[in-house]
């Protein structure tokens, strides 16, 4: 079999991140925080009420310059609360703004996530606890990439194909494409797995733009 279908049984092949000294950090459920501090209260409805639905720009589609798309992503609370209301989080913090899709799995899934200054990625190194899944990772559903259970963070990963496969080793479905699908498959895919994600986080989009000039990235990310 080949190297991708091995990935594919790999419980741990979506992110290949070291947890800091081996320890778990635990977090709060986000969505309880909220309600408990009263944060993110608009008019009566929780952030998670009202922003159900980001638009992104991408650009540097087919790997060429000036190649830009959109792509819509309806977020989903009743399958993954605590997801939800991190992307909320990450969106409002225009975390998303420069994005570089780093690892691009042709037949398989687009993932990114690792914020391309190194100072903001830092921000939000704490984890979240998991969601458990409601829904199938069918084509154009968006999940987060993990290490194991209790690992998510930032990165995500677009489903290109079904991969039902993924249901099993707990990565729940946050949200899905509901329209720009055809701009998710001209993510350019020539870099496969090489860039070195530590090198994202501690140089951030300067070793990207030295090293993989063809990398497809987030231009804008905004509720709509």
């Amino acid at each position: 079999s080949s190297a991708v279908e091995d990935q594919h049984h790999d419980p741990n092949f979506i992110q290949k991140e070291k947890l800091v000294s081996g320890a778990k950090v635990q977090s709060e459920n986000a969505a309880v925080a909220k309600e408990a501090d009263g944060e993110n209260i608009i008019g009566g409805k929780t952030i998670q009420d009202t922003n159900n639905v980001i638009q992104f720009t991408f650009s540097r589609l087919d790997g060429e310059e000036g190649h830009e798309g959109e792509v819509v992503v309806k977020l989903h609370p009743e399958w993954a609360p605590i997801g939800v209301s991190r992307i909320q989080e990450l969106t409002t913090d225009f975390f998303w703004d420069g994005c570089h899709a780093f690892r691009v799995l042709p037949n398989f899934m687009v993932q990114l996530g690792i914020n391309g200054d190194p100072k903001k990625q830092r921000k939000w190194k704490t984890q979240i606890e998991d969601d458990p899944v409601k829904t199938s990772n069918v084509r154009g559903t968006v999940t987060f990439a993990m290490a194991g259970r209790g690992t998510r963070t930032t990165q995500i990963f677009f489903n290109t194909v079904d991969n039902a496969r993924l249901d099993k080793e707990n990565f729940a479905p946050f949200g899905e494409v509901i329209s720009g699908m055809d701009v998710i498959d001209r993510i350019y895919a020539g870099y496969r797995e090489q860039p070195g994600q530590g090198q994202i986080q501690n140089k951030g989009n300067s070793y990207l733009d030295q090293n993989f000039p063809k990398m497809t990235f987030i231009k804008s990310a905004k509720f709509i």
